[in-house]
């Protein structure tokens, strides 16, 4: 099997594993809830916050809750007094005790974490880009400096931070970004700045590459 074919398979096995997933689940809700509980397995989340993270309809979102509490899923813990960095009401986490926890946390993380397509897509329209890349969690590794690095100029900021919140909702998870206008890239990498050949050199994929770097 050439390079090319084993890409395009590797590509294929993502968005099957990616449509087995959301008809398992019967919703992407459902889907989306998955990945914030288990790409974030020790953290518990307030029921109001959930909603906004994964950027859906928060009645919705309640009733699936319910479902997946209910079939052991999740657990939960009430705090009654405010505190520090915490304040009241009732928080959400994964329950690693769940009889497939590991099934469904390895089936997640292995799935596609967005629509590269649509990544593409929604880049485009924030200004005239240079260099799209995806690495970090779009690549299912945790050793690169950002998940999301974009290069170009009259980038639209009002556009940028709705997409980048969309796109995390998506994930499940907090994004690492960077942005820069050619200019500053450019002389960044001349200069040799560790920041940005770190991200080079480290694995990663080109969506657009206008700078063939």
């Amino acid at each position: 099997m050439s390079g090319k074919e084993r890409s395009f398979a590797a590509i294929f096995c993502l968005i099957m594993v990616q449509q087995v997933l959301e008809i398992l689940f019967d919703s992407p809700v459902k889907v989306r809830l998955l990945k914030l509980f288990l790409r974030n397995p020790d953290k518990f989340f307030h029921e109001k916050e959930i909603a906004k993270r994964i950027q859906s309809d928060s009645r919705l979102v309640g009733r699936q809750i319910k479902g997946l509490f209910d079939i052991g899923f999740l657990k939960k813990r009430k705090v009654t007094k405010k505190k520090k960095d915490a304040k009241k009401g009732i928080y959400y986490s994964a329950n690693s005790s769940f009889g497939f926890y590991n099934e469904l946390r390895s089936l997640v993380l292995k799935s596609s974490p967005a629509s590269k397509e649509k990544i593409l897509r929604n880049v485009l329209k924030l200004g005239r880009i240079k260099l799209l890349l995806l690495a970090g969690i779009f690549l299912n590794t945790n050793n690169s400096r950002v998940d999301l690095f974009v290069i170009g100029d009259e980038i639209k900021q009002a556009k940028a931070s709705p997409f980048l919140k969309n796109l995390e909702s998506e994930v499940g998870k907090e994004i690492s970004f960077a942005f820069m206008n050619t200019k500053e890239f450019y002389y960044r990498y001349h200069m040799f700045d560790r920041f940005v050949h770190d991200i080079l050199e480290k694995p990663h994929e080109k969506l657009i590459d206008k700078l063939k770097v």
